[in-house]
C-alpha cells in the first residue's frame, strides 16, 4: 500500500490532470455561453414574442420530429411572428399570410440570401448551385442559366415528348402487370413514382447520358445517402461555435464519402457529354441542359464564368430537388384520392369525358381542359406542400418586420404548411376539398400568400412550371384514366395511414400499395411511341419503336 506522503503526491499529480481535463471541457462551454448571451437582441428594441427558452439549447427541444406542426402549435400561443433561438441561431418563424407577404415583398431583398450550411456546402461544391447559393452575382447568373436552358416556358414546352414517353412507360408497366387479372393487381406506386420522377428529370437534364436503370438507381441511392448524412450535422449546425463536434462525431467524414460518390457519378456524366455532340438524340436535338452548361463553361463569353464545380453543383440541385418534390406530390395525391372516393370518381369522370375516341393516353392538350384535376393538384399542394417549412433565408442587415426589430444574421423560416391551413384564409382548412379551387383565381406562383408551397419573391422555386405542373398533371391524369383504384385486402379508408415521415421534404410514413384495375382492357398494352423506355413484357422492333402486343 502507498505511503501517506506518496498518496498525497499522487493525488496532487492526478488532481492537476483532472483539473486540466475539466478546463478542456469547461472552457468551450463557457465560451459558448458567453457567445450565446452576447448574441441576444438589444433589449431597447421591440422584439417579436418568443416562447420560453432553455439554457444553451434555447428552443431546440420544442421542434419535435415534425417541426412544421410543432411551430404551428407554438404560433397559436405566441402569434404568427415569433422569435426562437435554435441553439445559437436566432430564428424568426412566420406563420401568417400577412407576415409572409411583408417578408417576401417589402423585405424581400433583405431576406434574399441563404444561411450557411456545412452539409449543403459539401454536397453542392461550395453552394455553387441555385437553390442554396448565397445572394449575389453567381446566384443571379446561375438562376438565369437554369431558366433559359431548362425551366423557362419555351423549354418546358419543348419537353412535351419526353413527359409523354415517361408517363407512358410508367402507365404501361402497370397495365402489363394488371392485364393478367381483370380484378386488378397490387401495385407499389411509391416505387413507380420514384422511378418516374427520376427518369423524367434525368432525361431533360442529361439527355441520352441518363440512359440505363443502373445509373438512375445509383443516383437515387446517393440522394438518399446524402439526406441521411446531412441529418447528422443538423444539431452541430445549430451551434456554429461548436463546429469541431462535426469532426469528432464523424459526421463530416460520412458527408464527404457521399460527396465522393456524387462526384464520381457526375464526372462520368460530364465525360460522356464531352465525348459526344448533342446531335443524335430526339430528346436533346439542340443539346440538353448539361450540354448548355458545358458550353458556357468552355466559352465564358456566352454568359458568365462557369467552373466545372458550378456545372456539377447546379445539376445536383435540380436532380435532387426535382425528384423528391415530384414523387412526393404524386404519392400524396393518390393517397388523398383513394381516401376520398367521391373526389376520385369526379376526377375520373372529367378525364374520361375529355379523353374520347378510344385514345390510349391523355395528352397535355387534354389536361389543359381538366379544371377539376388541376383543382385536385392545388388542394394536395395546399394540404401537403412537399417542403412545409420553406427553405430558410437569412437577413443581410438590420430590418423591421411587422413592427418588430430583426437584427442582421437572423434566420427566417416561413411555415407554408401552417399558412395553407389557416382558418383565417381557408374554410374547413383540414378537409380535402378540391372544389374550393374551382372558379377561384388563387394560385401557387407566389402572388397569393395564403398559398405559397413553392415560396415567393426572389427565392421562389424556379422550377414551378416544370416540376410542379406539367409532369405531375399528365401522370395523374393517365393513372386515373387508365385504371380504377382501390385499397388492397381488408384495408379500409378509416385505417389508411396518412402519418408524415420526418425530413425536409415531408412524405407519407407508409408505402403506397394500391390495387390497379384496368378501366378499359381493349386499350393496347404498348403504344407506338418512339424511343420510349421499354416496360416489362414489351418487345422492340429493329427501329427501336415499341410494338403493340394486341
Amino acid at each position: 500500500m502507498a505511503q501517506p506522503t506518496e498518496l498525497r503526491r499522487w493525488l496532487l499529480q492526478e488532481g492537476s490532470s483532472l483539473q486540466l481535463l475539466c478546463l478542456a471541457f469547461l472552457l468551450p462551454l463557457l465560451l459558448f455561453v458567453v457567445i450565446t448571451t452576447c448574441a441576444r437582441g438589444d433589449p431597447k428594441k421591440k422584439q417579436p414574442p418568443s416562447p420560453r427558452k432553455l439554457p444553451i439549447i434555447g428552443n431546440l427541444h420544442q421542434l419535435g420530429s415534425l417541426p412544421h406542426r410543432s411551430l404551428r402549435s407554438l404560433s397559436q400561443k405566441h402569434g404568427p411572428l415569433m422569435l426562437l433561438r435554435l441553439g445559437q441561431v436566432p430564428t424568426l418563424v412566420v406563420s401568417s399570410a400577412e407576415a409572409a407577404r411583408e417578408a417576401m415583398t417589402t423585405r424581400d431583398l433583405v431576406f434574399a440570401t441563404r444561411p450557411p450550411s456545412k452539409a449543403v456546402d459539401v454536397l453542392s461544391y461550395g453552394s455553387k448551385n441555385v437553390t442554396f447559393a448565397p445572394y449575389g452575382e453567381h446566384w443571379r447568373q446561375a438562376k438565369k442559366a437554369a431558366i433559359v436552358h431548362l425551366l423557362g416556358p419555351k423549354k418546358v414546352q419543348s419537353f412535351r415528348g419526353v413527359r409523354a414517353q415517361e408517363v407512358a412507360a410508367m402507365v404501361e408497366g402497370i397495365a402489363w402487370a394488371a392485364a393478367s387479372s381483370p380484378t386488378g393487381v397490387v401495385v407499389d406506386l411509391r416505387e413507380a413514382f420514384h422511378k418516374f420522377a427520376h427518369a423524367l428529370i434525368s432525361r431533360v437534364v442529361l439527355g441520352r447520358c441518363s440512359a440505363g436503370d443502373g445509373r438512375n438507381k445509383a443516383f437515387r441511392e446517393v440522394i438518399e445517402e446524402a439526406k441521411s448524412a446531412a441529418a447528422g450535422l443538423r444539431f452541430v449546425e445549430a451551434f456554429p461555435s461548436l463546429a469541431w463536434l462535426g469532426t469528432l462525431l464523424r459526421a463530416d467524414s460520412k458527408l464527404r464519402k457521399v460527396f465522393k460518390k456524387w462526384d464520381s457519378l457526375l464526372s462520368q456524366v460530364v465525360e460522356e457529354h464531352e465525348r459526344r455532340g448533342p446531335e443524335g438524340d430526339e430528346v436533346a436535338a439542340e443539346g440538353d441542359f448539361v450540354d448548355a452548361l458545358l458550353s458556357i463553361h468552355r466559352d465564358p463569353a456566352m454568359g458568365f464564368p462557369l467552373s466545372m464545380d458550378h456545372v456539377k453543383g447546379i445539376f445536383v440541385d435540380l436532380v435532387a430537388a426535382g425528384t423528391s418534390t415530384s414523387y412526393t406530390l404524386l404519392d400524396w395525391a393518390m393517397a388523398e384520392l383513394v381516401r376520398n372516393p367521391g373526389e376520385m370518381e369526379r376526377a375520373q369522370r372529367e378525364i374520361r369525358e375529355i379523353v374520347i375516341g378510344g385514345k390510349p393516353m391523355a395528352t397535355e392538350d387534354d389536361v389543359a381542359q381538366m379544371s377539376y384535376l388541376r383543382a385536385v393538384i392545388k388542394e394536395v399542394l395546399r394540404l401537403h406542400p412537399p417542403v412545409p417549412l420553406l427553405l430558410p433565408r437569412e437577413s443581410m442587415e438590420d430590418t423591421q418586420l411587422q413592427g418588430y426589430h430583426v437584427p442582421r444574421k437572423t434566420r427566417l423560416l416561413v411555415n407554408a404548411w401552417a399558412i395553407a391551413r389557416d382558418p383565417a384564409s381557408w374554410e374547413a382548412p383540414e378537409v380535402f376539398r378540391p372544389d374550393r379551387f374551382l372558379g377561384c383565381q388563387t394560385d401557387f406562383r407566389g402572388s397569393d400568400f395564403e398559398f405559397i408551397p413553392f415560396g415567393a419573391g426572389r427565392r421562389i422555386c424556379p422550377g414551378i412550371s416544370f416540376f410542379a405542373i406539367s409532369g405531375i398533371e399528365l401522370a395523374l391524369a393517365n393513372l386515373l384514366y387508365r385504371f380504377d383504384w382501390a385499397l388492397p385486402g381488408a384495408v379500409v379508408v378509416e385505417d389508411f395511414d396518412m402519418d408524415e415521415a420526418p425530413g425536409n421534404t415531408v412524405r407519407r410514413k407508409s408505402g403506397l400499395r394500391l390495387v390497379a384495375i384496368p378501366y378499359n382492357p381493349k386499350l393496347p398494352k404498348c403504344q407506338l411511341i418512339r424511343d420510349i423506355r421499354t416496360p416489362v413484357g414489351c418487345e422492340k422492333n429493329f427501329s427501336g419503336t415499341l410494338v403493340s402486343l394486341t
